[in-house]
């Protein structure tokens, strides 16, 4: 009995000894984390991005991030087919940074002489053109059979103002890519200006928290606007953004933790501070995007029918490549693009035959009755007015192969049934520019991507 008592006695003396020893050690460790220090050689670790509601949130924009969800939010699939998601690609930035980079004070002489012999040594990266959606690209001039397709001309009109821009109190800088519509953002306050250079090589590992995109972004004083960082410039502040949600649902705890241990170690690599945000309100955030984003992702279809024998897959082909639309990376369709206010080619929708893949398949074998024309309306910008061109377009295309226009229950399309869908689409593009993402937009377009 008194053996057992001595041992129990002490247990409870090594365990509260235990705690003491951990006590002190978290306690030496947050004032070895806060106590400045020289930067060094070794400090090269990499960065991320923020929470969309705190302390730092304009009011109006905390207003909308709260309005009413729908009882029993949950994501689901695309109203009629499934979509294919907007890519996005960044610039190069390299020569131009040379000088600025050799006499960056923050730099080391070794990152000095590397930038300005890669200065010496770089080409310019031309714009590649690329057959998927979301990516910029160089598209074929349609032939004389487009030209003669009753597709409406897109009216001159001068480029509107983004709105992120227009929203910008005087004195505040403008932003870049983070939006605080949809990404958690944390602000990382410098105690000294860092350059890009120093900065770039700690964001190698930052490029997504899971399934959802991050952004690192710096502030510069002469130019008081947000930036992707860039070698040779001079930041003041930092701020790393993750997207709160996409098509892969929205940013769980799990990808919030990846993300907050990711930002905690680039804050203590470039000796910053970081005003990290509530974990439990981020993921409500993330989750009421995410419902409004399911309740607002419709793709319309539109199919061709033959009247007749069967189409093989080589003849569609020849039919989608003579009116210049654009094989996709995969093979299983073909996209029709079209310039934006900005003369950037955007995909405007799709053209698919069942599940052809045409790279992979024997064009000559495979056939079929039906031509499904798609469109994904928050990608497609309104002003282009998308649907009455994918739908003068399937009629071009059942008149020239003697087919039907016919809706996703085989209906025939009649005028009735135009004026329907075009009302709906209607309430649509106002449900998206009330929430500030406009169909077409940026922010749009990284909403609705995977």
């Amino acid at each position: 009995m008194t053996l057992n008592m001595d041992l129990q006695t002490a247990l409870i003396v090594a365990g509260l000894v235990f705690l003491v020893l951990l006590f002190g050690y978290n306690q030496w460790q947050i004032r070895k984390a806060r106590r400045p220090r020289e930067l060094s050689a070794e400090d090269d670790l990499p960065p991320m991005r923020e929470p969309v509601v705190g302390q730092a949130t304009a009011p109006e924009t905390a207003a909308r991030l709260h309005e009413a969800a729908a009882e029993s939010v949950q994501r689901r699939e695309p109203t009629l087919a499934p979509g294919t998601p907007a890519a996005s690609s960044q610039p190069n930035h390299v020569a131009a940074a040379a000088a600025a980079a050799a006499s960056t004070a923050d730099a080391d002489e070794a990152v000095a002489e590397e930038v300005a012999v890669a200065a010496g040594v770089a080409q310019a990266e031309p714009t590649s053109a690329e057959g998927d959606e979301g990516e910029a690209v160089s598209v074929p001039a349609p032939s004389p059979a487009v030209a003669a397709a009753p597709v409406p001309a897109a009216a001159p009109a001068p480029a509107p103002v983004p709105a992120s821009v227009a929203a910008v109190p005087d004195g505040q800088p403008a932003p870049a890519v983070v939006d605080p519509l949809i990404d958690c953002i944390v602000p990382l306050h410098l105690e000294r200006k860092a350059s890009g250079d120093r900065i770039l090589p700690l964001t190698g590992r930052l490029r997504r928290a899971g399934t959802k995109q991050v952004h690192i972004e710096g502030l510069r004083a002469e130019a008081n606007a947000w930036e992707p960082v860039t070698a040779g410039h001079q930041y003041e502040d930092l701020q790393v953004g993750v997207q709160l949600a996409n098509r892969s649902g929205p940013l769980n705890a799990l990808e919030f933790s990846e993300f907050i241990t990711a930002v905690e170690s680039l804050a203590e690599a470039l000796d910053a501070s970081a005003d990290l945000p509530d974990m439990s309100e981020t993921v409500a955030n993330a989750r009421e995007l995410d419902g409004f984003a399911a309740g607002s992702d419709v793709q319309l279809g539109v199919n061709v029918i033959s009247d007749g024998a069967p189409w093989s897959a080589a003849y569609v082909q020849n039919v989608a490549t003579q009116d210049g639309l654009v094989l996709s990376r995969d093979g299983t369709r073909f996209i029709r693009y079209q310039a934006n206010a900005e003369g950037v080619q955007r995909p405007l929708f799709t053209l698919q035959f069942g599940d052809t893949n045409f790279l992979r398949d024997d064009l000559t074998v495979k056939s079929g009755r039906q031509i499904t024309l798609l469109l994904d309306v928050p990608l497609a910008d309104q002003g282009a007015r998308p649907f009455k061109t994918v739908c003068e377009y399937g009629n071009t295309l059942a008149q020239r192969m003697g087919a039907q226009l016919v809706d996703d229950n085989m209906r025939p399309l009649t005028e009735a049934s135009f004026i329907a869908i075009f009302s709906q689409l209607e309430t649509l593009y106002q449900k998206l520019e009330a929430r500030g993402m406009p169909a077409g937009s940026p922010v749009a377009l990284r909403l609705f991507s995977v």
